[in-house]
């Protein structure tokens, strides 16, 4: 079945990390300004992200359920369909804060809201939801199945194009599944040293792996005089 086009854009430190000290120095400034071009230029639409990346967006506030209800209706939610732009959020225990099914940044068009989730995530989120007028799709029992909610993205939005966005652990998930066509890496210049950071592809402890995965090189561009734009397929894309 048919699924979007992936490509997992992330903006790193030269030791590949993707969040420390670093993102807040001038000199990344720039890399971050060229992250945001490249972003744009890729024309997706939608932009997916983790849990933990998610909340960050909304301040790590607290979670709290509107019309909490532990019976819904069976399936997946479908609130709105051609957005101008989506918001999907990997969420498969329910966690992420949303208070209203669209997301509001400066910068960036108003996205319609879709949570990414399994049968195993709490009803009483779905009902929350539900009740804010967000999206959702069950893609696998209690494992996320990357390939499933990405036909669901396609068959009920039309969404053709993904740009995955972070964190780690939900990038390994996606590559390691066969799901993402093309990696995109902008890598700033710059290393904090940090050795608790998160780095582009992060296995989860639960799930172990010992999969290997290649890529091979389809462009490169030097920017800002020191720093990089990578374009790489995946070679186990499926």
């Amino acid at each position: 079945m048919k699924r979007p086009y992936l490509i997992c854009h992330i903006l790193s430190s030269i030791d590949g990390k993707i969040n420390g000290k670093f993102m807040k120095a001038p000199l990344t400034g720039k890399f971050t300004k060229q992250y945001a071009v490249t972003r744009d230029a890729f024309k997706a639409d939608a932009w997916a992200y983790g849990s933990l990346t998610t909340k960050e967006f909304l301040n790590n506030r607290k979670l709290e359920l509107s019309h909490p209800m532990t019976i819904v209706p069976e399936g997946d939610f479908v609130a709105k369909t051609e957005a101008a732009m989506y918001f999907v959020s990997v969420d498969t225990e329910g966690e992420v804060p949303w208070e209203s099914g669209t997301y509001k940044k400066a910068g960036r068009p108003d996205s319609h809201v879709i949570e990414i989730v399994t049968e195993g995530t709490p009803k009483e989120y779905l009902s929350h939801l539900r009740s804010i007028g967000a999206s959702y799709v069950i893609a696998g029992k209690e494992c996320l199945d990357c390939r499933l909610a990405m036909e669901k993205l396609y068959q009920l939005f039309g969404i053709e194009k993904v740009l995955l966005c972070g964190g780690g652990g939900i990038n390994w998930t996606f590559l390691q599944q066969g799901c993402i066509d093309e990696l995109s890496l902008v890598i700033a210049p710059i290393t904090d040293g940090g050795t608790d950071s998160i780095t582009i592809f992060e296995q989860s402890p639960h799930w172990p792996s010992e999969d290997t995965i290649g890529f091979t090189l389809t462009k490169h561009q030097v920017i800002e005089e020191s720093g990089f734009w990578l374009t790489y397929q995946v070679n186990n894309k499926k």
